[in-house]
């Protein structure tokens, strides 16, 4: 999960934090046929979310949006627990096992360990970066790394909702996933220096040798691409909401969990 805040993780006092999660992505493993799965969830998605009362305890879960689950709670593990536990009961109760919490430092680096990522940028981002012309291809340098992944306010209405943010994002990924191959197969100490890097500005469940163990997985094993679940917005209280299509949402539940049966 990626945080829309900066700086180093810290705690926060009382029950509730500033933080949400604006971009959401899980990667199923099969470890058996080695290969696997990444689910991209978008952050405006409706679903039960833990709810956490003035004194710290549970009180039970409400409809919201998914981005919100990681403002209950201190912002540190119990945060990212919670954004889990909303993403179990989106996905009808599959568990999801582990985290990795990203701040908002994490792209510049991210971009920076691959020298960046070159894109064509897809419609006019001038509000952002004169240089992000439609159709511009750009190696994009760490600060426009950043731009081409979260801008959404100041572009046009059909442009800002953040379901065609996560085609820029989507984009963002596959061409870094690419560079990153090639540095892993001239050093093969790039993984962990990345890790390390990241370290400052990433919270884990994980512990250093799983997270190594995590890369060999990414880097080896088969890429079945990128999936999201359709579905459509509403227009909430205050915000846009987008609730899942049911039919959509079982269909990736059973393409990500299940494996037919032999006859």
């Amino acid at each position: 999960m990626g945080i829309d805040s900066y700086g180093e993780a810290q705690e926060m006092e009382g029950h509730r934090n500033h933080d949400q999660v604006d971009v959401l992505m899980l990667a199923v493993i099969n470890h058996d046929t080695k290969q696997y799965q990444v689910l991209q969830v978008n952050r405006d998605t409706m679903t039960e979310i833990p709810m956490i009362g003035s004194t710290g305890d549970r009180i039970g879960t409400i409809p919201a949006q998914i981005a919100l689950s990681h403002t209950y709670g201190s912002g540190l593990q119990d945060s990212s627990e919670y954004t889990c536990e909303a993403l179990t009961n989106l996905l009808m109760g599959e568990e999801v096992k582990h985290y990795i919490t990203l701040k908002l430092d994490s792209i510049a680096i991210i971009n920076h360990s691959v020298g960046g990522v070159e894109v064509t940028i897809p419609y006019d981002m001038t509000a952002y970066d004169e240089t992000m012309t439609e159709g511009a291809t750009i190696l994009l340098s760490d600060k426009q790394a950043e731009t081409f992944i979260r801008a959404r306010r100041d572009l046009d209405d059909d442009k800002a909702i953040n379901s065609v943010r996560m085609e820029r994002q989507q984009t963002y990924l596959d061409h870094w996933k690419k560079k990153a191959k090639e540095k892993l197969n001239q050093d093969a100490g790039f993984a962990l220096e990345l890790i390390l890097d990241l370290g400052d500005y990433m919270l884990t469940d994980y512990d250093l040798n799983s997270l190594s163990k995590l890369s060999d997985y990414l880097a080896n094993y088969e890429y079945l691409g990128m999936t999201k679940i359709e579905g459509t917005y509403q227009m909430g209280e205050e915000f846009l909401e987008f609730y899942c299509d049911d039919t959509s949402l079982k269909d990736a539940v059973i393409s990500l969990y299940y494996e037919e049966k032999a006859e």
